[in-house]
């Protein structure tokens, strides 16, 4: 135990009797420094307090034997050292007292002259002369968040001079709740700029903008998001937000640049620019010829843009003429029959998938069809018939068998292939070395049948080749079903290369490969890859052997591309993004734009987004401004990455994002149902779009026809019935060739304003009344199903997980185009799963409206058993009605159909009953077979039997029953009873 006195600061230990019998006896002892009062417990351990963490009033708590000190803390806490000897504690508590109190004094006499110069910078940036950028309030409070210490004590006004209180009541609220005040300050500012640029807004575009609207440009962050709805006046924002800075005084017009994608759009724009502000020198540009002018300035002269860039079936067709020219080379000849042969289609072996239907999805997605066009069932039957073919071995995909063996299924025997000349089957097992089916097959059942297969073939005495799953797995399928051949007498006659070069061309597929070519070429150049890169990014790939053999296939063809433009002097739209960006980041060119204004900035793809950053970096005050809609972000195919937007703080910095929230395009109704349907995608940004066009009814009507032009001039008829004269209306296909013969169609309805587009090319339009169709499912269908080359995948924006996430926002878009109505023409024996979801979904939909010849009743809606993803849809045939999977011929599935109406039939009991409530057939199903039992006639009267009884077949049913009653069924059949 040391006493204190003035020379020495103060420190105390227990006594051994304190130590055991003093009621405060956590801490045996403490020590206090210049900086910091050590405490010591029990175990040795040491409790360091700062002394600016404790307050001057010391306080002494009696006790009996010892007292103990109170050492308030200046968050309220108090810790208590007892055990102090009684003639001792009221020393220690002056000492301690006098020695916080001076180590307070000092540090404010420091810490007044930092508040000073605080306060006077808080004073010039938050002034509300000019909104606050996080960037720079978050810079302000790094350099001073020192202070907070000071500050933030409750002693602290009592240590700073009177004339210093001011100072600590303006930094004070900034250092505790930055974001806070920040807000308000910028909320402030916001209103007091609305007011006093009221008339400008109100007259800077043909209506006054929306407050919104007005909002979005007077804020000033360093990266601004403007998530503008569809019709929510987007362009307006624009122009509204270049008049606001420069009649603000923010910017010279010199200083602005605004970016559009379509030089149109951009020409449009300029013109606003011109008419509405009176501005003839502000820079509008699309990122293009933002790309140029940037080369043209380093280089001194402006470089030729190649024809191929302006024309893409130039290019395309520059690919082709290649890739023929290359086909004269031997060993590319080889490579590119190698790559058709084996590497067409990707490979995934059946045992992958759990269902029927999905496996069927991905052979129609990828349309895996043999060399002799045939779309197959399995890939490895693709394998096998392209083996077949490339050895001059002619065959017959699931030819009938010779024998009629049709049985209770009603079909006949198709084993997988014929060999006409040999009149040797081969049949494909999908089984693996344990004679194991795929988890979507009836193993059972399936063994079952090979077996009857092998018993058919041994009773007739017909040739049967086997190969097994399991050979494709092992990479010996057709190496084994070679040998089998051989073995069986098949004479190999190999077509030669020319041969099968002139096949690949008559069914289209080299024209397919230099489409393919050509879209790699202009994402792999976007993506400022080297050939040796994108071999690394194929070796990666899970497919990485189909891949690489891509790969190599196109370095020859980037190679010659490349020379054109060499030898031409000329670039293309690549070139232009990819070198102003290499001449912005050099330094060589310097950016006079402080205030960047991106139009349709969904559309944003990683290279616009790495120029963009290349000019603010050269700016310090530079600002970016997006204006677009995650919503209809509808271009990944062309290297669009909507990911820029829907992470845009992410991946440019601190952001103040706006929302347009009032359309003044299309009504509630068509709203209600667009925002919807959208939103069932979580990833997409929330947001509520208000109408301001308000209707009691629905606005979305679904025609069910099998034929398109049914359905578009059903629509019609109804527009020009109740539409003004002139109405315009649009109709819209997912793909081009499903454009109708549109001048028919003018001709027909005079007083209509007809416009076919595609609905990509429908974005920015809008129209009255739109008609979309060609809603079905399939490749070609909408969604589109069809499958992305997996070296396209390498080189586009990661793809989102949510299914069709990129091809719901383009039916968001068809959608959205229509003021007052849209119609949704759909065959219902196949219909598109968006038009399945609006159904069931039960969304604002009128679904019954179009009735009657040419129109379908319902959507099917009885689920395939067999694939699970198919509908069971009425079919006919020589023997009457039956119900068959849409899916088919991948699905085969068939049921009976009620032979009376063709309805279909629900089981009940041991009856298949007709699901038409005014149709009472009841049809009594076999016990032996399933199959159906019929009244027939014989020699001792009348008599039940079944219906899958054949005279001389291999399957046949002779089950029979004297009497059914039919009655008591009806009568218990709750189709019926309902």
């Amino acid at each position: 135990m040391q006493t204190p006195t003035p020379n020495h600061l103060p420190r105390y230990q227990l006594s051994q009797w304190a130590k055991w019998f003093a009621n405060d006896r956590r801490f045996h002892a403490f020590a206090l420094d210049q900086e910091t009062l050590v405490l010591t417990d029990k175990f040795q351990k040491k409790h360091k307090h700062h002394v600016l963490s404790i307050q001057p009033a010391i306080g002494i708590e009696s006790g009996w034997f010892w007292d103990t000190l109170l050492i308030s803390q200046i968050d309220g806490q108090t810790l208590r050292f007892g055990g102090v000897e009684k003639k001792q504690s009221a020393l220690l508590q002056v000492s301690m007292k006098r020695h916080v109190h001076q180590r307070i004094q000092r540090f404010y006499q420091e810490f007044s002259p930092a508040l000073i110069g605080a306060a006077q910078e808080a004073r010039l940036i938050f002034s509300g002369q000019r909104y606050i950028r996080r960037a720079l309030a978050n810079h302000w409070v790094k350099r001073h968040v020192a202070l907070a210490t000071g500050l933030k004590r409750p002693d602290c006004l009592q240590y700073l001079p009177s004339e210093l209180h001011q100072d600590y009541r303006h930094v004070r609220p900034l250092i505790d709740n930055t974001d806070e005040q920040i807000t308000r300050f910028n909320q402030a500012f916001i209103d007091q700029q609305a007011q006093l640029f009221r008339d400008f807004f109100d007259q800077v575009e043909t209506n006054p903008l929306t407050e919104a609207q007005r909002k979005a440009c007077i804020i000033d962050e360093q990266h601004n998001l403007v998530l503008a709805g569809a019709g929510t006046g987007k362009t307006s924002t624009m122009i509204g937000r270049a008049g606001y800075l420069i009649k603000a005084g923010l910017a010279n017009p010199e200083q602005i640049l605004m970016l559009a994608y379509a030089r149109k759009a951009a020409e449009e724009m300029g013109e606003r620019i011109r008419s509405k502000l009176g501005i003839q020198n502000l820079t509008v540009k699309t990122f293009h010829s933002l790309g140029l002018d940037i080369i043209s300035q380093v280089e001194g002269v402006r470089p030729a843009i190649d024809k191929m860039a302006e024309d893409e079936t130039q290019r395309a067709a520059f690919v082709d003429s290649q890739i023929q020219s290359l086909l004269e080379d031997e060993r590319y000849r080889s490579r590119l029959l190698t790559y058709f042969l084996r590497f067409a289609h990707p490979y995934k072996s059946q045992f992958n998938f759990k269902s029927l239907g999905a496996y069927n999805a991905y052979i129609l997605e990828n349309d895996i069809r043999t060399l002799q066009g045939e779309l197959v069932k399995s890939y490895e039957e693709c394998e096998i018939a392209n083996f077949l073919y490339r050895q001059g071995i002619a065959y017959q995909y699931e030819a009938n068998y010779q024998v009629n063996t049709s049985g209770p299924d009603y079909r006949v025997y198709q084993p997988d292939f014929f060999l006409p000349t040999y009149g040797i089957y081969i049949e494909h097992f999908a089984v693996n070395e344990h004679n194991q089916t795929p988890p979507f097959i009836d193993q059972e059942r399936y063994l079952a049948g090979m077996e009857w297969k092998r018993a058919l073939h041994a009773k007739y005495q017909t040739p049967l080749i086997e190969t097994y799953s399991y050979l494709k797995q092992q990479g010996r399928l057709t190496e084994v079903l070679s040998e089998k051949l051989q073995a069986a007498g098949v004479q190999f006659n190999a077509l030669p290369q020319n041969e099968l070069l002139t096949q690949l061309n008559e069914l289209g597929r080299v024209s397919e490969f230099s489409k393919l070519m050509a879209q790699i070429l202009s994402l792999f150049k976007a993506a400022y890859l080297s050939i040796k890169q994108l071999v690394e990014k194929a070796e990666k790939h899970e497919d990485q052997e189909r891949m690489r053999a891509a790969a190599h296939l196109f370095e020859p063809i980037y190679q010659a591309y490349q020379q054109r433009l060499r030898d031409n002097a000329t670039l293309d739209f690549d070139d232009m993004i990819g070198r102003a960006i290499e001449y912005v980041e050099s330094g060589r060119f310097s950016s006079p734009y402080r205030y960047l204004l991106v139009d349709e900035f969904q559309d944003i793809s990683a290279s616009r987004a790495r120029l963009l950053k290349a000019l603010m970096a050269q700016q310090a005050e530079a600002s970016l401004f997006g204006v677009g809609d995650d919503w209809q972000s509808i271009y990944r195919f062309t290297g669009s990455d909507v990911a820029l937007t829907k992470d845009f703080q992410a991946h440019f910095g601190n952001t103040a994002t706006s929302v347009l929230d009032q359309t003044f395009r299309f009504n509630n109704k068509i709203g209600e149902v667009a925002s919807r349907f959208v939103t069932q995608n979580p990833s997409q940004i929330d947001k509520q779009i208000r109408s301001l066009r308000l209707v009691d009814r629905p606005a979305v009507s679904l025609i069910k026809t099998d034929q398109d032009l049914v359905g578009i001039h059903a629509a019609l008829d109804v527009i020009a019935g109740r539409a003004k004269p002139s109405a315009s209306v649009l109709m819209l296909a997912r793909f081009n060739f499903k454009r109708p013969d549109v001048a028919a169609l003018k001709r027909r309805y005079l007083q209509l304003s007809l416009q076919f587009m595609t609905v990509h090319a429908s974005k920015g339009k809008e129209a009255d009344y739109v008609i979309v169709f060609g809603l079905e499912k399939g490749e070609h269908g909408f969604p589109s199903e069809k499958a992305t080359h997996p070296l396209l995948e390498l080189l586009l924006p990661q793809a989102e997980a949510f299914a069709h996430a990129e091809e719901r926002r383009l039916f968001y878009v068809a959608l959205t185009r229509a003021r007052h109505h849209v119609y949704l023409v759909t065959n219902g024996l196949n219909p598109s799963p968006f038009i399945r979801e609006l159904v069931d979904g039960d969304y604002a939909v009128t679904i019954d409206e179009f009735t009657g010849p040419g129109f379908q009743e319902r959507l099917a809606d009885i689920p395939c058993p067999a694939c699970k993803t198919g509908w069971m849809v009425p079919r006919d045939s020589q023997y009457g009605s039956f119900f068959g999977c849409n899916q088919y011929p991948l699905c085969n599935h068939t049921e009976r159909a009620c032979q009376w109406c063709g309805g279909g039939l629900k089981i009940q009991g041991r009856f298949r009953v007709c699901e038409n409530r005014r149709c009472d057939f009841v049809e009594p199903i076999c016990p032996c077979c399933q199959g159906a039992m019929v009244l027939r006639k014989g020699p001792h009267g009348q008599f039940w039997g079944c219906s899958h009884y054949r005279k001389n077949a291999a399957f046949s049913c002779s089950h029979t029953e004297k009497f059914i009653d039919l009655q008591a069924a009806k009568v218990k059949s709750p189709v019926n009873a309902a």
